[in-house]
């Protein structure tokens, strides 16, 4: 995107300099919607975040029912799950993967209410990882999923 920055802030300059022969408002304006679109074709765009789980089902509920994810699709193999624009895929991990408790994702939510979220996925399965830290800028803890993964809870203050 710097390039095409650079770029659009040159045009946007030229449009401006009344000395410039030749070229006309709506050329320079069809060359920048050219260029953007052409520099947005190249960029690759995040699909979804996929995570293994040994138990799709029960770490799809995990996400829906202790952190309000809204579940798309969910088979004994594969899940999709939304959290506005985000979307979270599990997959059903490799029997020799499966047994591993060090999954190294680490997902960062911010939540309305960290104390009740916390309370609410402990009765699920997850362990808090360390204490609650008060900072000026809210409430900040971590635990790990069912299955290892690392979310990371921030409440604003």
């Amino acid at each position: 995107m710097a390039p095409s920055f650079v770029v659009l802030f040159k045009l946007n300059s030229i449009k401006r300099n009344s000395s410039l022969s030749g070229a006309t408002n709506e050329s320079i304006n069809v060359f920048t919607e050219n260029f953007s679109s052409l520099m947005a074709a190249k960029a690759a765009t995040l699909r979804w975040i996929v995570q293994l789980h040994k138990d799709v089902p029960k770490a799809a509920r995990f996400y829906s029912d202790g952190l309000g994810f809204t579940v798309n699709v969910c088979t004994l193999k594969w899940a999709e799950l939304q959290s506005g624009p985000l979307t979270i895929a599990l997959m059903q991990a490799p029997k020799d993967l499966a047994a591993q408790k060090s999954n190294n994702s680490f997902l960062s939510f911010t939540v309305p209410d960290l104390n009740n979220t916390i309370t609410r996925l402990i009765s699920m399965g997850a362990e808090l990882d360390g204490s609650i830290k008060y900072e000026i800028h809210g409430k900040v803890a971590a635990v790990r999923c069912l299955d290892g993964h690392m979310l990371g809870l921030y409440e604003p203050a």
